[in-house]
């Protein structure tokens, strides 16, 4: 596992699992689905028996589609006893972020409460939403295809869907759409039409 540097990192939360005597971190990160690979790892250099973690990756080189996906990644480490935080440190503008991150308790990993269904992780356990997840009649599911099993023709081909699919009055065109992407699969041969195919939910 390499980290050839760190990548921003938002709603970043731990928990200590009771029964498998685990702490488990979570963050939210944004990245290119093709060319970035982004985990969590102990920092290196920390000296024990501090408890410090890096949202850290790689970006590969070469030409790549300019995607932007917001994805989950976490990291678990074994303990005897619920540590009161663990430091947690990302990229910010100019410098590092680091963030002390309190950990709370779970009784197992059933009750580490998974991604909303629009893909976001959840507030720490015992902090209340700010907002509700959006109830499945309000998300707008798009496929996106290409005949030429291009990704990044699939993916415009659903952000153009997105954007016919969103509510009336016309959106403000200061504020973007996205989606989310939820699956990507491709198919040729018999009686289907060959091409990419990207499954995705816009915001």
């Amino acid at each position: 596992m390499t980290c050839d540097r760190l990548f921003l990192a938002d709603k970043v939360s731990a928990y200590f699992v009771t029964d498998a005597k685990q702490v488990v971190i979570i963050a939210e990160v944004n990245a290119n689905p093709v060319a970035d690979q982004v985990h969590i790892c102990p920092n290196p250099i920390a000296m024990p028996p501090a408890r410090e973690f890096l949202v850290a990756g790689t970006t590969s080189g070469g030409i790549h589609p300019d995607l932007v996906t917001r994805r989950r990644v976490s990291f678990a480490f074994a303990s005897d006893l619920t540590p009161k935080s663990v430091l947690v440190y990302s990229a910010g503008i100019d410098s590092p972020v680091r963030q002390e991150v309190p950990v709370t308790t779970v009784a197992s990993h059933a009750q580490l409460p998974p991604l909303d269904s629009n893909g976001h992780a959840p507030p720490p356990v015992g902090k209340p939403p700010n907002n509700p997840p959006p109830k499945p009649s309000d998300l707008i599911e798009v496929t996106g295809f290409s005949p030429t099993f291009s990704l990044e023709e699939a993916v415009q081909d659903a952000l153009a869907q997105a954007t016919a699919k969103l509510p009336a009055p016309p959106r403000n065109p200061d504020v973007g759409v996205s989606i989310d992407i939820k699956d990507i699969s491709a198919g040729s041969g018999g009686n289907i039409r060959p091409g990419l195919h990207v499954r995705a939910v816009a915001r």
